[in-house]
């Protein structure tokens, strides 16, 4: 699987590396976390970084606990980050699977 960067978002890991949260940069994102807010309604369980206002800056999303929320986040983050790669026409693409068929 690619690894893409995901700007305003930060893992953290556990004691063999693997990612167990993100936390999710809302200035970055406020449009997306507008619609989390719109569809569940303002969360009770999320941890949030706050600046020296008490304005929220960022949310913590612990992937045992909101883990299909994750799933949706990398979702559109990686639509986002892929939005202004060139577009290939359907009809190249199955002309290329089925050449590549052939060769196999």
């Amino acid at each position: 699987m690619a690894i893409y960067n995901m700007h305003g978002v930060q893992f953290l890991t556990d004691n063999l590396g693997n990612k167990t949260a993100a936390i999710v940069n809302l200035k970055e994102h406020s449009a997306f976390w507008a619609d989390v807010l719109a569809e569940c309604g303002e969360p009770t369980d999320f941890q949030f970084l706050v600046d020296s206002q008490g304005e929220k800056i960022a949310v913590l999303l612990d992937f045992e606990k909101h883990g299909e929320l994750w799933e949706d986040v990398y979702d559109c983050l990686t639509i986002e980050s892929r939005k202004d790669e060139p577009r290939v026409p359907w009809e190249e693409v199955t002309r290329c699977c089925s050449l590549q068929k052939n060769v196999n």
